[in-house]
């Protein structure tokens, strides 16, 4: 395995640790980067006057001299201790670096994004309106971050792209990324699987309430429930803007039930550095012993760990089942 990473105007070949959370749930990746003791001087510099907060980062691994571009974003944090510990965010760094106050009467989420985001990054969202929606000296990814509290629209920033939806409404045909894990024969395009913690479970073993509420443009909220009325069910809770009447808020509430209430895995499974699973992916599960058992999943965490003794591996968390 090898790796290859550029902060800055410097390049380093030689790391011991590497740690990257991907998660569909949080605006930012992040990474954090392990430069060894022995590391030395650079340009006659020590290590940490090479670095500064706001530094670009790019990290590449791979194996036998192939790399993959894993992660790009900035310096957030430099740890002066030694080894020197490095933490990063990707690309919505820019985003908290910026200051507004704005007033709408009658806001799509599309205005909203076009006045505050910078304009090399492209916006992809649904077209849907959020009404009445002030902006108090508060940074893009505060906006953003609220934006995911009050209606449920995730964000994230992949390729100089920003993505806001709700995450619930994807499915395998909207997704580019699909990726093959076999799991009767232990292999995943020809590597190894290197733990299982999946569980298979029925539709009818969930304990799930989804709760859909509106406010109409004269005030008047509209809220449904679908699912268990089990006391102890788990709840998700949606806040969909716009004039939707009682029977699309219920059709649109039944979608999400279905997504996560199935026949089929969850939990997660780890497997090597490749291949290269990310958040927001697609990931087709393989079962030749119990074919039934087949299907394609989204992945809503990858949690990639580059480590000198224990290896290069990813941990998939599987969020519902994709159509």
């Amino acid at each position: 395995m090898n790796s290859n990473l550029i902060i800055g105007n410097v390049l380093l070949k030689n790391v011991s640790q590497i740690e990257i959370n991907e998660s569909v749930d949080e605006l930012s990746n992040t990474a954090k980067i392990v430069i060894p003791h022995n590391y030395g001087k650079l340009d006659g510099k020590s290590i940490l006057e090479n670095f500064v907060v706001g530094s670009v980062v790019e990290i590449k691994l791979g194996y036998n001299g192939e790399y993959n571009t894993e992660f790009k974003g900035y310096i957030r944090e430099i740890e002066t201790n030694y080894p020197v510990v490095i933490h990063c965010d990707d690309e919505s760094f820019v985003l908290r670096r910026s200051n507004f106050t704005l007033s709408y009467k009658n806001a799509t989420l599309k205005d909203v994004l076009k006045d505050i985001i910078p304009k090399d990054i492209e916006i992809n969202c649904p077209d849907i309106t959020l009404g009445k929606f002030q902006v108090d000296k508060e940074s893009a990814f505060q906006v953003l971050q609220r934006i995911k509290t009050s209606f449920g629209f995730y964000s994230r920033v992949k390729n100089n792209v920003l993505y806001v939806n709700l995450r619930d409404l994807a499915n395998a045909r909207d997704i580019k990324d699909v990726h093959r894990y076999s799991l009767s024969s232990g292999t995943i395009n020809g590597g190894g699987i290197k733990k299982n913690d999946l569980i298979f479970k029925r539709k009818e073993d969930y304990k799930l309430k989804v709760v859909v509420a509106s406010v109409q443009s004269k005030g008047k909220k509209i809220t449904i429930e679908i699912g268990s009325t089990d006391k102890d069910a788990s709840t998700i809770n949606v806040s969909y803007p716009g004039n939707h009447t009682e029977s699309e808020l219920r059709k649109f509430g039944q979608q999400i039930y279905l997504k996560r209430c199935y026949d089929g895995y969850t939990g997660s499974v780890t497997g090597f550095g490749s291949p290269h699973t990310h958040a927001g992916d697609v990931l087709e599960i393989v079962d030749r012993d119990e074919p039934d058992r087949a299907g394609r999943y989204f992945i809503e965490g990858v949690n990639i760990t580059y480590n000198e003794d224990k290896g290069f591996s990813r941990e998939n968390k599987l969020s519902y089942k994709v159509n």
